[in-house]
């Protein structure tokens, strides 16, 4: 565990505190011809080396600078638009290399393996996960449908507002509910307090309207969007409760 803390830690040290910007946009322009490609594997390197410490032995950290490397190269190749879910894949790679050296080095490859499908398989694991998931899309749907009437009213009452940020809402509801629903299995209820709470604030400047929208359209947008935020909560706090149940009636 040891080596792979040091190495997640010369990982962010490099990726994201000691890459300049200019270096990221030349990477992207030339690609593997860029020379600051080359200058972040060996920071890399060196990173690692000094991180691990093990001063007879520079071939693991040589070995992570040249998988950082690559794994920098295909996302650089294919990821046109910089979007999420390259970047996601990229450092799950990052994090999967640096997994394996630190498991190489301890030689607990077959034993780290084992106990990680030894946790994954286990019923508290596989409901927390099952809940997490269930928390995110699939009641976003469930919360659209049965808020899909109050949105067509709003929409017949101001036809050319434009006053949300695309997807925005989804992802403003899935990010509390996963807060909401780690809150609850770790038995923070306050936490949810405080997060209602500071909705609440920055909702507050809604009570301003602009000209050309009718004012019974920011009375009734405030209510929509307490129903759906309570909803919302409502669905995430019971997924928790059942997952807590069946945590430990499984365990």
């Amino acid at each position: 565990m040891t080596e792979f803390l040091l190495l997640l830690l010369a990982h962010v040290l490099v990726d994201f505190y000691w890459q300049p910007t200019r270096w990221v946009t030349d990477k992207k322009e030339k690609k593997y011809k860029s020379r600051y490609l080359y200058f972040h594997i060996l920071l890399v390197i060196i990173v690692s080396y000094i991180a691990l410490h093990q001063w007879q032995n520079p071939l693991p950290a040589i070995a992570l600078g040249i998988a950082h490397g690559v794994i920098d190269l295909v996302k650089i190749s294919f990821d046109k638009k910089g979007s999420l879910t390259w970047f996601i894949a990229d450092q799950a790679a990052h994090l999967a290399t640096i997994a394996f050296t630190a498991l190489i080095l301890t030689g607990n490859i077959s034993i780290g393996f084992e106990a990680l499908i030894t946790w994954f398989n286990t019923p508290k694991t596989l409901a927390a996960l099952s809940g997490a998931l269930l928390s995110l899309s699939p009641i976003s749907f469930l919360v659209g449908i049965l808020t899909k009437p109050w949105r067509e009213e709003l929409s017949k009452l101001a036809p050319e507002a434009d006053d949300n940020l695309a997807s925005a809402g989804r992802w403003i509801g899935m990010s509390e509910r996963l807060l909401i629903f780690v809150f609850v299995l770790v038995n923070q209820y306050s936490a949810i307090g405080f997060l209602i709470a500071a909705k609440s604030l920055l909702r507050y400047n809604d009570k301003s309207t602009e000209p050309g929208i009718p004012p019974a359209y920011i009375s009734k947008k405030s209510e929509y969007v307490l129903v759906g935020t309570l909803m919302s909560y409502t669905c995430a706090i019971a997924v928790a409760l059942a997952v807590q149940i069946l945590s430990r009636k499984f365990k």
